[in-house]
């Protein structure tokens, strides 16, 4: 019985060890049914498969969860036989994530800085005494009509 190369698909014999078409080396247990198996398993299982509604459910509750959903990102992105497409989703949720922590971090170290500029050239200063006395509005403009009178 005649074997495939599994690189090129070219005939060769049962003893050969390499492809005489591609010099692809071959493994003597492949035959023809053993392939067909390997196909049918690697069509069940097919990483290149796209993803239903209710794995994009599944993913949308996975990480509404705080802690958790970093850590399955992490999983999920650096997993080699896992889904192609929830591979790219979660390496590309870990680029936002990485890209949110740069932003914050950069904001909150501006915003201390700012403070600490405040407090220091303005160390007595307070923005919002309160005396507790209420000013005058009737002095502010003139109404036509005295304020007493309605």
């Amino acid at each position: 019985m005649d074997r495939k190369c599994i690189q090129c698909g070219q005939n060769v014999g049962e003893e050969d060890i390499y492809c005489i078409n591609c010099g692809n080396k071959l493994n003597k247990a492949e035959n023809r049914s053993e392939m067909h198996q390997e196909q049918k398993a690697f069509s069940r299982n097919d990483i290149y498969a796209p993803l239903s509604v209710g794995d994009y459910l599944f993913i949308g509750f996975i990480l509404m969860i705080p802690v958790i959903n970093i850590i399955v990102f992490f999983i999920w992105a650096f997993d080699k036989y896992s889904n192609l497409n929830r591979r790219n989703l979660a390496r590309a949720g870990l680029i936002y994530l990485g890209i949110c922590v740069v932003l914050l971090t950069i904001l909150g170290v501006g915003m201390f800085r700012a403070v600490q500029l405040d407090q220091q050239f303005y160390p007595e200063e307070r923005y919002y005494e309160d005396d507790g006395e209420f000013p005058d509005f009737d002095n502010w403009t003139q109404l036509p009509f005295d304020a007493k009178e309605t």
